[in-house]
């Protein structure tokens, strides 16, 4: 059965007409490297490298190269896991389909509530923080003499309607926007750390970046892998596009692992640069998270210019952030819709281009709303409301995006042994995703660690809630639309497949 036979009227059609649906993304639209774009623009390497790396440095010093490496590992773990599903499972839903597969349409729907929610999050808070960045780099330039209370949500409403009108039309719009934008921001960071190294940093190269001892123990190291963790959040996003994809099972392993493997040699690289930069000694410098490493580095081996362009490579890497996450979050939501269990008007592609644009504007429509609220209710909203939304949002969503980490891998472990048969393997199918469960929940123990603001003390609670409403809504629907939960997670990809 196609799954053109499936209805999705808008009216009644006319006698003797065929009905034309709209709830289709393009086929064969994209190919690898269109793929590769979208992991790397949610990774956002620029931004992580940035913003990051000092919470790494306060647990485990001058082994943060150490440490990045190490999560890094456990993130290609990861990365095989969801290859695996994702080239054998083409669906805009990606991790919704995957734990529907593998624990039926209920529990696929909670997978693809969660990821949801972590996706959305993360999109409005990025919006919001590249709206707060641009703020803070006018102000440095001198274009601004102080803060304009409000700027910043203009920003914002500009930001999303660049954002719409990039995912509008044809997807390979924003792919290759993204793909521009990382490789533009990514190349001068990776220049610079290139430089510092050369010149052998602060006092020579060395080996203690490696060193557990550099760390203080195993301990520094475990708390620094759990922020290190994070700086890989998001290469997985490319599975949403596997409908779009020309060759899915060959572009998905090159792009999913490709990506968290490339990020794992350039982090590394970047860390080190940053440990001998400032001496491996000088551990203060750098751990400290509202200093961030890479300004500093680019200070001391540049001058004021190169801190002012690094600054404004990681807004442009920010930007396309902003636009893999949109294009995550709109396709979930999208998918989720078409199934039937969110209003069906998300679930509709435009007629012409076959995207997501309705799912698109809402998301982005959120985008605006939520940072007028932060503006209107903190008291220095007006001016500065996007650090507090950026780092509440960013927070929930990566709580909840852990959970989903761990999810995916324990769905993998079932999957995998009931699907594949004479393919499967121990190492490749139980320990890989086991590594992966170890890293993820690491992750996970990290992010629950109560932090010393009351509001950041509630994002565990906000995940909570979400879960919970989630938990309540699909028992509504399988008590009123059972109809609907039983279609939960369809692989369209295998209702085109071709019958023998």
């Amino acid at each position: 059965m196609s799954v053109e036979s499936i209805p999705h009227y808008v009216g009644k059609p006319a006698a003797g007409t065929a009905v034309e649906t709209h709830t289709q993304l393009k086929k064969n639209a994209l190919n690898t490297w269109d793929v590769i774009s979208q992991a790397l623009a949610f990774l956002g390497p620029v931004m992580s490298m940035t913003f990051l790396t000092g919470y790494i440095a306060i647990a485990a010093g001058a082994a943060t190269p150490l440490a990045v490496f190490l999560g890094g590992l456990t993130m290609v773990a990861l990365g095989y896991v969801i290859s695996q599903f994702a080239s054998r499972v083409h669906a805009a839903g990606a991790i919704y389909n995957y734990a529907a597969k593998a624990f039926g349409p209920s529990t696929g729907f909670m997978g693809g509530w969660v990821y949801l929610f972590a996706t959305l999050l993360l999109t409005i808070a990025i919006i919001g923080g590249v709206a707060g960045w641009i703020t803070q780099f006018l102000l440095m330039i001198g274009v601004l003499a102080e803060p304009i209370p409000y700027l910043w949500i203009g920003l914002v409403i500009v930001e999303c309607i660049g954002l719409y009108f990039l995912t509008y039309f044809d997807v390979r719009i924003s792919t290759r926007t993204q793909l521009w934008l990382v490789f533009v921001s990514l190349a001068l960071v990776v220049v610079l750390a290139l430089y510092v190294i050369l010149r052998g940093g602060a006092a020579g190269h060395s080996a203690v970046p490696f060193s557990l001892d550099a760390a203080g123990g195993f301990q520094g190291l475990a708390f620094g892998m759990i922020f290190a963790i994070l700086m890989y959040t998001g290469f997985e996003s490319s599975a949403v596009l596997a409908e779009e994809t020309q060759d899915p099972k060959r572009s998905m392993p090159i792009a999913i692992v490709g990506t968290v493997a490339a990020a794992v040699l350039v982090y590394t690289v970047v860390t080190y640069a940053y440990s001998i930069g400032f001496g491996v000694t000088n551990t203060a410098d750098w751990a400290d998270p509202t200093k961030p490493a890479l300004f500093s580095i680019a200070g001391i081996y540049g001058g004021d210019w190169l801190v002012a362009l690094v600054f404004l490579a990681a807004i442009v890497d920010g930007f396309a952030v902003c636009l893999g996450c949109l294009t995550t979050s709109a396709r979930v939501a999208f998918a989720i819709a078409r199934d039937g269990a969110l209003p069906t008007a998300l679930g509709r592609t435009h007629v012409t281009h076959k995207t997501p644009y309705i799912a698109n504007a809402t998301v982005l429509a959120l985008a605006a709303i939520v940072a007028i609220v932060f503006a209107v209710v903190l008291p220095n909203g007006p001016t500065s409301g996007s650090d507090v939304e950026f780092g509440y949002l960013a927070g929930i969503g990566a709580i909840t995006i852990e959970v989903i980490y761990t999810f995916v891998s324990l769905a993998a472990i079932v999957w995998f042994r009931r699907q594949l048969k004479a393919e499967y393997s121990v190492l490749k199918h139980l320990v890989i995703p086991i590594v992966a469960i170890i890293g993820a929940g690491a992750a996970l123990y990290g992010s629950l660690q109560p932090p010393p603001d009351p509001l950041l003390q509630t994002m565990p609670y906000v995940a909570v809630g979400w879960i919970v409403l989630g938990l309540l809504y699909i028992l509504y629907l399988r008590s009123a639309k059972p109809g609907v939960v039983a279609q939960i997670g369809r692989d369209l990809s295998a209702m085109d497949a071709p019958t023998e």
